[in-house]
């Protein structure tokens, strides 16, 4: 899995992971946070490595699902880039505009 897409499902799990069953949930929680491939995974949880591969891939697959149906992390992703373009808009036309900078930045941070 290339870095990009195990970002994507890194942010999608941490959003949606919960409405995973649990044996999903577990093995993207060790997949995705331990870094644990399919064969660790296996011997880890005393399953056989299709068993592992194929939870994997259903998880990833209603993962993507749920975020096609609520974009939530598009959402989110939008939200955070009119944030930062905001608070270079503000950088650039007017210095006076710090407590508009550091609200931004507050918002930024959380998300």
């Amino acid at each position: 899995m290339q870095f990009e897409e195990f970002y994507e499902y890194t942010i999608l799990f941490d959003i949606y992971g919960n409405l995973l069953s649990n044996k999903q949930r577990d093995v993207m929680d060790k997949f995705l946070n331990l870094d644990l491939g399919e064969s660790e995974l296996a011997e880890l949880l005393g399953d056989s490595r299709q068993a592992v591969h194929d939870a994997i891939a259903k998880a990833k697959k209603q993962l993507g699902q749920m975020e096609e149906k609520c974009h939530i992390a598009k959402n989110f992703a939008l939200a955070k880039k009119k944030l930062t373009d905001a608070k270079t808009f503000l950088k650039e036309t007017d210095e006076n505009q710090k407590k508009s900078i550091e609200i931004i930045d507050d918002v930024i941070d959380l998300i």
